[in-house]
Formats: structure tokens, sequence, C-alpha cells
């Protein structure tokens, strides 16, 4: 079992979440980034927290981070010729931040607690039912005349479907924040299903209006 320390490098990216048992693929070129990639390499766990920053495009180190993150760790590494770092990160745990800091390389590091996520180390299976999920993302994708393999979508029973959905889905970076701070895998199905339900509303009501 991983042991998941106190203090960990954080990487502030706006609309960009993981959750436990997921996947995100990075590209890193900011000096600083490279600096905090190398670091989190040498260390045993190899851990990343990602976490979103409240004002949208600012990419000033003082900007307020939200309070909860989560952790990935590295498990995919490449170095590319024009030195950047492509990596795989594989989600974790969630955790809160208690503090942070920016350190001399000029990321940002963060102490945190781990506690009031600890059910995301727990092995899952599936049980949770997404055929309601599955309808209404599907009527999205028709309305939004997004050309998808629906057949692919039906088939995929994984206990974390809403949780990749959150990560590909172009929701604003509020609603993502808000289905990672919901602790239940099926409660944050109940909450996908309603923000995509209130996206097919706005469509169907904007129709109307041209109509």
């Amino acid at each position: 079992m991983i042991n998941l320390q106190e203090i960990i490098p954080i990487f502030p990216l706006e609309g960009v979440v993981i959750f436990p048992n997921t996947y995100l693929p990075l590209n890193i070129f900011e000096p600083r980034y490279l600096k905090m990639i190398e670091y989190a390499i040498s260390e045993e766990n190899r851990l990343i927290g990602m976490v979103q920053p409240k004002q949208p495009q600012d990419k000033n180190n003082d900007v307020e981070l939200y309070k909860v993150g989560c952790a990935g760790k590295i498990i995919k590494f490449e170095e590319t010729e024009d030195s950047r770092y492509l990596i795989t990160l594989k989600g974790v745990s969630r955790f809160n931040i208690l503090s942070d800091t920016t350190n001399s390389d000029n990321y940002r590091e963060a102490k945190v607690n781990w506690e009031d996520y600890k059910e995301d180390l727990d092995k899952k299976s599936s049980n949770e039912n997404f055929d309601s999920l599955k309808k209404v993302l599907k009527d999205y994708f028709k309305i939004k005349k997004m050309r998808v393999n629906t057949e692919i979508i039906d088939a995929c029973n994984d206990y974390n479907f809403v949780d990749q959905l959150t990560m590909i889905c172009p929701l604003n970076f509020q609603e993502k924040q808000l289905l990672l701070e919901t602790k239940l895998i099926a409660k944050r199905n109940t909450l996908l299903k309603s923000i995509i339900d209130s996206y097919l509303t706005e469509v169907n009501i904007s129709d109307t209006i041209k109509h």
C-alpha cells in the first residue's frame, strides 16, 4: 500500500481534474514544473497533487487554490528531444490542502490531509447503474452534433465511469471541482446527470427562442 506523505508538490491547472484509479497524460514544459517532475520521480511514491486555481487563466504563483485536489502517481515518464516531459499519472487519492508555499524551485508544495477521502484507497467493484447517465449523455452528444461511438458508451461498466466522464467532458471548472469534492460515486453519478440535463435544457430553450 502506498505511503501518503504529508507534503507533496502540487500542479495548479484550470479545468483539469484526476480521480482515484483514472489516468491523466500531461505534457510538461515550464521550467519550474520540469523541476517538479524531476523531484517527484526521485521520491519513492512519485506523487503529484493536481489542484485547480480559483481564478481562471491566472498563472500567478500567489493565486488562490481550491482546497480539495487529487494526487496522482507518475507511472509513465518520457523525456523528449526538445526537453519536455511526457508523463502519465494514475490517480491515487483526494486530499484537503492545509497550507501551501512556493519553494526555491518556484513550484508550489502543499501540506495535505488525506483523512476525508481515505475510502479512495479501497478496492472498488462495479455495482452502480449508469443507464440514466448514459441516456442523457447520448442526448447531449446528439444535440451538440458530436460524433461518438455510442456502443462504447453502452458497453462501459467501469465503476468510475462517472469520474472518467468528468475528466473528458467539456464541463466548466466549477462543475468539475464540485464533482471532485463529492465523496461518493453514487452522488457523483446523480450530480453529473443533473449537470448534463441542465445543458440539454439550456439548448432546448435556446432552440425554442430562435424558432
